[in-house]
């Protein structure tokens, strides 16, 4: 007699479950158990992944070896779903906070109750009901009610679940009537389908309740079906899965009053083990068949399907697509012809007619005229709206209809991009187009997608993030009361490889000093030993920052539904389940470098009377442009700005748009650390000899050198020299990046079998497969690296020719990051650009250019200024003109909107300075002007109550404040940065900017920007000059004290590290205490020379030019870990001695005694530690 597992959780009953779906299929099949269910808390996440393992279960006669029933374990309401006004309990109980009993008979989020679904009919209700959990019910978890159940029952089958069921709930209250009563509603909603679930996990509530569940099941002739409620896969993982539960709840092993589970049988029990369970009762082991047996095998995905997209009268689908890709590819085309007569373009005008009737032939027969007409529908009212859209990104740039439709806007003929790249003829799959709108825009385009197809159509998408190596590391050590040093030098020691996240096990191969610590240490192997059997299992979910669903109909008939936080509606599908279960997905960006160049134009267009036409400069071919590029000159260039890119360009020195796609494609790591850059750009300058294999390859490979960048250039080689279709060679592009051994041993018979037929070298060009196999690793996706070249040289050529226009514009847009303000306003004081702080009568909202070589803060970036006030201010300034005093804008401005806070920091800020430059007295003389301009205005800010005349006797009772002491420097700078975030007019660094320029290695941005390039090292030792903006002390696990300081300087800022002791990971000797020694500097406004050792990490972020909802991208993240602190003003006056001031630990040079004078920053934080420079 065998067995099925009806009542279990996976790794997506998040931090809860321990098992791996594949592993469980695995373990069923090796067990004999021909079929398992999934039952995981409130969620379907792991669905698809069930039915994929189950189905590699199938032999060749297509039966499935362990059926997939998808199911879940819900929460039901008390009440009803939408009664949230339950307080939550916070008790421990036998298994679990969600899982324990309320003995006031009232339960936190809800019984469980167990649904399985027996068709396509009841996988649908399922998915409405979990949806309705998350979008209706959802109050701590996600709740359904019985309402709800009865109507959407058919195809269900439920178990009464766990001790948490609301049946063994009442029965261990000793309300057996009310159990009943339980047991009658699930009885009439379910019928047949209803079973009494029976457990025996050895604790005694459960033993208790199973003779009141038999006698129940006898009364009311409901069946017993007999479950083991299953949290990790075999009965040796219990610890383990302890040790998750601990990362949940953010507690430690030893904590005594934690979440647990009381024994150590919640396991994937066999057959066996569960007949030991329930020996006398085969019965329920046999019922979990029967259940099973009622199961239909359905498949849960399908084609994608394209909304449907409304047509005028007179036309189809297919005959409105041809005529609009028509009528725009003619705009297009009269757009081209000063190009041609420039003789810019490189192919004739029939070249293009060519290509578009062999495009839109493809895309008819592909049947994809849909598809194209909702994305050109979109972006067209994008456009009509006024948002931003980039130029294209991905391989939609080499479709020439989709740039006849202004789906894109580059031109594919001229860059010999390739429409197979995007669309395959001989692989037939969904397009998938990924848009860029300007960032404050994106989500107004996604409003008019809900409104046009509906509400209940259109959705986000899941992302489940994963327990990382570094992190998981960090949080086991964290479990075992391990200190922040003992696990930060061990995640230290894990290799980096960009591009490719390292296991631990990987880590372990490629990292001496790790795998002897490894060895050594019998505590080190216990942490990376449980570590690396957690990593990557489901931490959390968040929201696909880009990803959005279009259904043709209600989603839940695609996919069950899920919220975030901010209550946004996603599918429980990750992206690419969603497209296998038939929803189509649109990516749609917000890439802030598009917000930057409207605001740019924003102000071009104020200084010039009309922003810059950008479809003047398609010629790519401004020299300045160039100039700017070779000389690295790139702060605010998108994708050019990081320190290893200026290097490549300043190498490079490019002088076309060509040089530009190229950049795009070899600054990455694959091709960085193959060589390839460092042989373009010898190959460019001649110092190198560009060859090729054939004469014939030379117009494909000449605009890279004779190096294989593309991917593109894979798919035209393989066409022009073995006769490949473009289709083909598509595939075989991707068999390469595969690296498939079996498929590409017959690609390369393929290959050089028909090279030879077309007269080439066998020899060669079996050594031409070699060559393009080992590049396809690295092949970019030309269309893409075009598109976004594009954008590149747009924000370039603005930056190039309209310098202040584009520092204002890149300033609006970083206005809410401080530091990115802050190195940009630094940027243009080295280009001689003034900035000025904010003034009442001359910013608008935004930076303003005000000058040749000047600009204005906007009211944005003043801190304590919301949208209500700052209109008010600037409605009020229209109405009156320019204001004559504080008075004069107080009483003309609504008050109400603008209140007491906001003048405060409109004067901190400077932005009276122009009217009255004493901001203390304005300060102090505030409150009585409020008070005056409010009696005025009747206390609404609105309407005066007085004429013009009585204005000003009520404007003559208030006078500035006199014999008021101005603010001194350091007063004054300190208010700015308050309320700017940064210091406008000056710096307390500037007096030591010469001892800064000496003695360190340079300012923060240099010292970042040599860390990325390569030029500085993780573990170098560094010394750098900056002022400590903020101290957050910590204490680690044996109690000793350390700091995390905030330092910056005029370029930015960084973070350091006072350790607590400085740990060498292979002596295990603390060697340093750098806390205990310098802890009296760790204080806010101290001056300091700081040395210590650089740490260099890359981290998971969202980048690339601001791009909300690009795949996640690698960024560099530079600390220090001090090792000396020293007081800057000890190093004024010091000449250059050739090399940077080594000090021992703690001393100084008797000759730089004298100017250090004693001076005290009072104790901190009533710590007691006297701060003073001596």
């Amino acid at each position: 007699m065998s067995f099925a597992h009806l009542h279990l959780h996976t790794e997506h009953s998040l931090l809860d479950g321990l098992t791996r779906i594949p592993d469980l299929v695995k373990k069923c099949r090796a067990s004999g158990m021909p079929a398992v269910a999934v039952t995981d808390h409130g969620n379907m996440f792991g669905m698809m992944k069930l039915f994929d393992a189950c189905e590699k279960t199938k032999d060749a006669e297509g039966n499935w070896a362990v059926k997939p029933i998808l199911g879940c374990e819900v929460y039901v309401a008390p009440k009803t779903r939408f009664d949230k006004k339950l307080e939550a309990k916070n008790a421990t109980g036998e298994e679990g906070l969600e899982d324990c009993v309320d003995p006031s008979g009232s339960r936190d989020a809800g019984y469980h109750l167990v649904l399985l679904a027996k068709n396509p009919v009841g996988f649908a209700n399922l998915s409405k009901l979990v949806s309705a959990g998350f979008t209706e019910g959802f109050y701590y978890k996600p709740r359904i009610d019985k309402d709800i159940l009865r109507e959407h029952s058919e195809g269900l089958i439920a178990l009464s679940a766990c001790l948490g069921g609301e049946v063994q709930a009442r029965i261990l209250q000793n309300r057996l009537d009310q159990a009943e009563r339980v047991a009658r509603d699930f009885r009439d909603i379910f019928g047949e389908d209803f079973y009494l679930e029976i457990q025996d996990q050895g604790f005694d509530k459960e033993k208790e309740i199973i003779p009141f569940q038999q006698e129940l099941a006898a009364k009311l002739g409901i069946p017993l079906v007999a479950t083991n409620d299953a949290h990790y896969l075999n009965h040796a993982d219990a610890d383990l899965h302890d040790t998750l539960l601990c990362i949940g709840t953010k507690t430690t092993k030893a904590k005594e009053k934690r979440m647990r589970f009381s024994t150590d049988q919640f396991f994937v029990k066999t057959p066996e083990e569960m007949r030991s369970v329930f020996p006398d009762h085969p019965e329920y082991l046999e019922r979990t068949l029967e259940i099973a047996a009622k199961v239909d095998l359905f498949p849960i995905t399908r084609k994608p399907v394209t909304p449907r997209f409304p047509v005028p009268e007179g036309y189809d689908l297919d005959s409105y697509f041809v005529h609009i890709a028509k009528e725009t590819f003619e705009q297009r085309l009269a757009d081209c012809r000063p190009l041609w007569q420039q003789g810019a373009l490189k192919h004739a005008e029939e070249k293009y007619r060519e290509r578009l009737a062999f495009e839109l032939d493809m895309i008819l027969k592909m049947g994809f005229p849909g598809y194209f007409l909702l994305v050109w529908d979109f972006i067209r009212k994008a456009r009509e709206m006024g948002v931003p859209v980039g130029p294209g990104r991905g391989s939609a740039a080499g479709s020439i209809v989709a740039w006849s439709m202004m789906i894109t806007d580059i031109d594919p003929m001229q860059y010999d991009l390739l429409f197979e790249r995007f669309l395959n003829p001989e692989r037939v799959s969904m397009p998938d187009v990924d848009i860029d709108f300007c960032r404050d825009g994106r989500q107004r385009v996604i409003d008019y997608v809900t409104e046009k197809y509906g509400q209940d159509k259109v959705s986000n998408i899941i992302t489940i993030n994963q327990l990382k190596t570094k992190a998981v590391i960090k949080d086991v050590a964290r479990v075992f009361e391990k200190d922040f040093a003992f696990a930060n030098n061990l995640t230290k020691l894990v290799p980096q490889e960009p591009g490719k996240p390292m296991t631990i096990g990987e880590a372990l191969e490629k990292s001496d000093k790790l795998r002897e610590l490894y060895e050594s240490d019998p505590e080190v192997k216990n942490i990376l030993d449980i570590s690396a059997r957690l990593e990557g299992l489901s931490r959390n979910t968040g929201v696909h920052a880009a990803g959005v669903i279009i259904a043709p109909d209600e989603l839940t008939q695609f996919a069950p539904l899920s919220v975030d936080k901010d209550k946004k509606v996603m599918v429980q599908y990750t992206m690419v389940e969603a497209e296998r279960a038939g929803l189509l997905k649109m990516d749609f960006l917000g890439l802030e470098t598009l917000t930057q160049i409207a605001k740019t134009q924003e102000v071009i267009a104020r200084r010039h009377g009309q922003p810059k036409d950008m479809t003047t400069i398609r010629a790519f071919d401004d020299k300045k442009t160039f100039e700017l590029f070779a000389a690295g000159d790139t702060d605010g260039v998108f994708q050019f700005e990081s320190g290893g890119m200026k290097q490549l360009l300043r190498q490079l020195g490019p002088d076309r748009f060509d040089d530009l796609i190229a950049l795009n494609a070899l600054f990455r790591p694959g091709p960085l650390g193959a060589g390839m850059g460092t042989t373009y750009v010898e190959r460019r300058h001649g110092r190198e000899p560009v060859t090729y294999m054939f004469p014939d390859l030379e117009p494909i490979l000449s605009p890279t050198y004779g190096v294989i960048l593309y991917q593109e250039q894979v798919m035209q080689i393989a066409s022009l020299i073995a006769g490949y279709t473009l289709g083909e060679a598509d595939m075989l592009r991707r068999a390469m990046g595969k690296k498939d051994k079996e498929k590409m041993a017959k690609e390369k018979t393929k290959f050089i079998e028909q090279g030879a037929a077309r007269k080439y070298d066998k020899a060669k060009v079996a050594e031409l497969f070699d060559l393009i196999e080992f590049f396809a690793g690295y092949g970019f996706n030309k269309s893409h690296s075009a598109a976004y070249a594009m954008v590149a040289y747009e924000t370039a050529y603005l930056k190039a020719n309209y310098p202040v226009e584009f520092m204002a514009g890149l300033l609006s847009t970083k206005s809410g990051r401080t530091d990115d303000v802050a190195k940009y306003v630094q940027n243009c004081r080295e280009r001689g650009i003034e900035v000025l702080g904010p003034d009442i009568n001359e910013s608008t909202l935004d930076f303003t250019a005000t000058g040749d070589l000047q600009i204005r803060f906007g009211f944005a970036a003043v801190k304590g200024l919301g949208d209500a006030a700052l209109q008010a201010i600037l409605e009020a300034r229209k109405a009156e003109g320019r204001f004559k005093d504080l008075f004069h804008a107080l009483k003309s401005t609504d008050l109400q909107k603008a209140n007491r806070k906001v003048w405060e920091s409109l004067i901190k800020a400077g932005a009276f300075d122009s009217l009255e430059p004493n901001r203390a007295a304005l300060l102090q003389g505030l409150p009585d002007a409020v008070s005056a301009a409010s009696r005025g205005t009747g206390d609404t800010g609105m309407t005066s109550l007085f004429d013009d005349a009585e204005m000003a006797t009520l404007s003559e009772d208030w006078r500035v404040p006199e014999n008021i002491e101005p603010w001194d420097r350091k007063t004054r700078l300190a208010a700015e940065r308050e309320v700017l975030g940064l210091f406008v007019s000056g710096h307390p660094l500037e007096e030591f900017a010469d001892a800064i320029q000496v003695h360190t290695h340079g300012t923060l941005a240099k010292i970042v920007e040599d860390a990325t390039s390569g030029r500085l090292r993780d573990r170098n030792e560094v010394t750098l000059g900056a002022m400590v903006s903020t101290v957050a002390f910590k204490t680690n696990q044996k109690g000793e004290p350390w700091a995390i300081l905030q330092v910056e300087d005029t370029t930015g800022k960084m973070e350091v590290l006072l350790m607590a002791s400085k740990w060498d990971p292979l002596t295990k000797k603390s060697t340093l205490k750098p806390f205990e020694r310098y802890r009296h500097f760790a204080v806010p406004e101290a001056m300091l020379r700081i040395t210590g050792e650089l740490r260099v990490e890359t981290i998971q972020a969202n980048g690339n030019g601001g791009t909300e909802g690009e795949e996640d991208e690698e960024q560099t993240v530079v600390k220090v870990f001090a090792t000396l602190l020293e007081p800057l003003e000890g190093f004024q006056g010091l000449g250059f001695t050739g090399a940077l001031v080594r000090l021992p630990p703690g001393e100084c040079p008797p000759r730089l005694a004298p100017p250090w004078r004693p001076r005290s920053f009072g104790d901190h934080e009533g710590r007691g530690w006297p701060v003073t420079f001596a």
